[in-house]
């Protein structure tokens, strides 16, 4: 038995591959757009392979995200099992789009396992190429469209709850005082065939599941067939039951709940339609014979009623649509009167309009009189400007004399400008003599010019003989001086031996006087000896007369030893002296990077500094004091303020920030930062303004909580508490009211201790976040309010009437219309 088919919830079909002539792009198992563009028209196709043989009963076709400008208007589905055969399904022509810009198709159910769409790609670009754009191509079965019920209890037991899967709310009717008579009416937008109908009763008791209930269906909403009736039905709660039937066609579904039902309430928590493929080529036919079509039930079609418009039905032949047409009644068409001027009607042949047209009277057309030039009229055949023209008349043009220039006349094939040029007389153009300069003269092959040039004589140009030097004579290949120089031969220049000054020669490189320079032997230099005075000599590095030789003299002598006690200075030290080196890493500083420069190798203190008001002061045009430590110990620090009662640090700024806690670094100076800029043990108070701000769009207060490790919980989720005290979950109800924030990666300010637990997460209570949301119930666009959807971790658009207290968690501040995506928004609570 073929397997049932759900009929009455949208369902989107994956599709498992595709191939195509052009671009395509993927989200998932669907396909988000198709591009393509080519140098020459031609046929277009995408083949969508869904892995197994599937049914539905709609298409769907989105415009291009850049817009609509390339749809096609010409195109084809096509149906196959194989990959082989293929048969037609679906064709269009001229196709226009609806304002919404999405094409859509219904149908009753069909089965395939492959869908080729074919187009034509003929509209041209800026570029010159044709070109072809569609957004998504989507297959599906399309479901109920439109649901119709008598009454609804309140907002929360509504008849959108029949198709949500949710099993703890349904549609609830009315309560009345007295039971009456209530209805369901279901839409599926086109005929469909029907095989099972299923209904579930609430989880709760009593379920108010109907106890009488009278099933209908309809192809036109006007003829109501009945199906199945049931009287004393019991119901148990959180059941679903189901009711078979011979496979038969309808559109819509009505459920009719007599007033003999005792309760004055009933209630269905779900609705599911199903059927099966009755298309095959194996199948049977059906008992039943389809019936005769008439104008009020379907047989093969429907008839139309006389003068009846609508789509779907069969025009009759006694339509009054299909008489005669005459002027005072239509037909097909209506007749005009005899030069009757009026939109929709045909012109008889026997009009005044038709008659033969004269040079006085109007038919079609008035003709004109010969060289008559007036707008509106024909020009006859035997008009004087359709004669042959010669050189004394017009007639379409005049003839020019032979040779003649004269303005706005035609050339003659036989005009001595178009004969043969030569070098006597003109043709086209004069041919030059042999050697001839003259201006307006065409140089013929046989011109020497033309030929090889050599020594001798000339062409285009003279050759040079070897190694002469003449003005416009060119040098040839073969022309000594482009040979190897050599010591003895000279090629574009003569090399010079090894230490020869003669000028005009070029030094070799194995030359002497560029070998390495000693004492003994010279190469660029000769090198002096250590200490000695000879003229025309480098003195090396190593040479005593460049060491610091002067003898040590008393301390009170202007010079005094290189070691001696700092104590025996007295009064005041001051050094003045211009050194600088740059600084860079996490290193020592270099002793010429400083005027003073002292260096303790014991663990004591480089520099002290005691005074009566301050102990070191630092002053300059860049950074006044630098500290710089290598320990990791948190005790110890670049710069260390230590204080008995006053703070440890007191810093201003006459114009900026009196602290600039960097964890970044400075990249200039190679001192690398660790990201993190700011550590305070112990209370901190602030007194004035406190702004915390990031390069981002998300400016966020978090908490880290922990998470359910079923959950693949990422960046935007919306998570809610659980059962579990202090665990959360993703979000996986409609109009939430557990609530607790969104997962975010990078807050601008965390609450509490962080952990770095795997199980654990940050959770944004409050600011704008980047958070995930779902447009398929409703587009979202700026300012809506935003609550849980259906999709784990999303959130959807706000219905107002069925917000709930707590359910409210954030206002839009970034449009998302179509799909799922990922949206700026202000979290808020209520």
């Amino acid at each position: 038995m073929e397997p049932l088919i759900r009929i009455s919830h949208p369902t989107l079909l994956p599709v498992q591959s595709a191939t195509s002539s052009g671009n395509l792009e993927w989200k998932g198992a669907e396909l988000v757009s198709y591009s393509e563009e080519r140098d020459l028209p031609g046929l277009a196709f995408i083949c969508l392979d869904f892995g197994k043989s599937i049914s539905f009963n709609s298409i769907e076709i989105l415009p291009f995200q850049d817009g609509s400008e390339f749809f096609p208007e010409t195109f084809r589905f096509d149906l196959s099992q194989d990959n082989v055969a293929w048969e037609p399904a679906l064709q269009e022509s001229h196709y226009k789009r609806n304002p919404k810009g999405i094409a859509k198709w219904s149908f009753s159910l069909i089965e395939a396992r492959y869908l080729k769409f074919v187009s034509k790609i003929s509209r041209k670009a800026n570029n010159g190429k044709a070109k072809l754009q569609i957004g998504a191509l989507r297959v599906l079965v399309e479901g109920i469209k439109e649901i119709k019920v008598s009454s609804e209890a309140d907002r929360l037991s509504t008849k959108e709850n029949l198709l949500d899967g949710r099993p703890d709310y349904g549609w609830i009717s009315l309560k009345k005082d007295n039971p009456e008579e209530e209805f369901l009416i279901f839409d599926m937008g086109s005929i469909q065939r029907l095989t099972e109908l299923r209904l579930q009763s609430q989880a709760i008791s009593p379920t108010l599941f109907p106890e009488s209930m009278i099933f209908l269906t309809s192809e036109d909403d006007l003829t109501w067939h009945l199906l199945h009736e049931e009287n004393m039905f019991l119901s148990e709660p959180a059941q679903w039951y189901r009711w078979k039937f011979p496979p038969l066609n309808f559109r819509y579904l009505k459920i009719l709940l007599p007033a003999a039902n005792k309760a004055i309430q009933s209630s269905f928590v779900g609705i599911e339609l199903y059927s099966r493929q009755t298309h095959k080529e194996d199948q049977r036919p059906l008992a039943e014979p389809v019936p005769y079509a008439s104008v009020l039930r379907s047989g093969v079609t429907r008839l139309a009623l006389d003068g009846e418009v609508k789509d779907g039905i069969a025009l009759q032949s006694s339509d009054r649509r299909l008489r005669d047409a005459t002027t005072e009644y239509k037909g097909s068409v209506e007749l005009a009167s005899d030069g009757e001027d009026k939109p929709l009607v045909v012109v008889q042949g026997n009009d005044k309009r038709l008659k033969v047209a004269t040079e006085l009277t109007s038919g079609l057309v008035r003709l004109a009189r010969s060289g008559e030039a007036k707008s509106g009229l024909a020009v006859q055949s035997d008009d004087e400007r359709l004669k042959t023209a010669t050189t004394e008349q017009l007639g379409i043009v005049e003839l020019a004399e032979d040779g003649e220039t004269r303005p706005g006349v035609a050339v003659q094939g036989h005009d001595a400008r178009l004969k043969k040029a030569t070098k006597k007389s003109y043709g086209l153009v004069r041919l030059a003599e042999p050697l001839e300069e003259h201006p307006d003269r065409v140089v013929t092959g046989d011109d020497p010019r033309l030929r090889d040039a050599t020594v001798t004589q000339k062409g285009i140009l003279r050759l040079a003989m070897n190694g002469e030097e003449s003005a416009l004579a060119a040098v040839q290949g073969d022309d000594k001086r482009l040979k190897k120089a050599t010591t003895e031969l000279a090629g574009i220049v003569t090399m010079a031996k090894s230490g020869e000054t003669k000028e005009g020669l070029v030094v070799q490189s194995n030359d002497k006087r560029l070998q390495m320079a000693t004492s003994e032997g010279p190469g660029i230099v000769q090198f002096a000896l250590p200490g000695s005075g000879m003229e025309k000599r480098a003195v090396e590095a190593n040479d005593p007369r460049l060491n610091d030789s002067r003898n040590p003299l008393p301390h009170e002598h202007e010079y005094a030893p290189k070691t001696h006690d700092f104590n025996s200075h007295t009064g005041l030290l001051k050094m003045e002296g211009s050194v600088s080196s740059e600084l860079k890493g996490i290193v020592p500083p270099p002793h010429t990077d400083s005027i003073i420069y002292s260096r303790n190798n014991a663990p004591g203190s480089g520099v002290v500094g005691l005074g009566g008001a301050r102990g070191v002061v630092g002053f300059s045009e860049g950074t006044g004091i630098l500290g710089v430590s290598k320990s990791k110990e948190r005790t110890e620090a670049g710069v260390f303020g230590l204080s008995s009662g006053a703070p440890g640090g007191h810093f201003v700024s006459q114009s900026d920030y009196a602290v600039f806690a960097n964890g970044m670094g400075v990249s200039s100076r190679e001192w690398n930062g660790s990201g993190k800029a700011l550590y305070a043990l112990g209370e901190t108070l602030v007194e004035g303004f406190l702004r915390i701000s990031k390069e981002s769009q998300e400016e966020c207060i978090a908490r880290s909580f922990k998470i359910d490790q079923r959950d693949a919980i990422s960046a935007g989720d919306l998570l809610v508490t659980t059962d579990e005290p202090g665990v959360l979950a993703k979000s996986k109800f409609q109009y939430a009211t557990n609530v607790v924030g969104i997962c975010i990666p990078n807050p601008s300010l965390v609450l509490g201790k962080e952990s770095k637990s795997l199980d654990h997460v940050l959770v944004a209570l409050f600011g704008v976040v980047k958070l995930r949301v779902d447009a398929g119930p409703g587009s979202i666009l700026p300012g809506d309010l935003l609550v849980s959807g259906l999709t784990s971790g999303h959130l959807i658009k706000a219905d107002p009437a069925k917000l709930k207290v707590g359910s409210l968690v954030a206002r839009a501040l970034e449009p998302c219309k179509r799909d799922k995506g990922m949206i700026l928004a202000l979290l808020t609570s209520g």
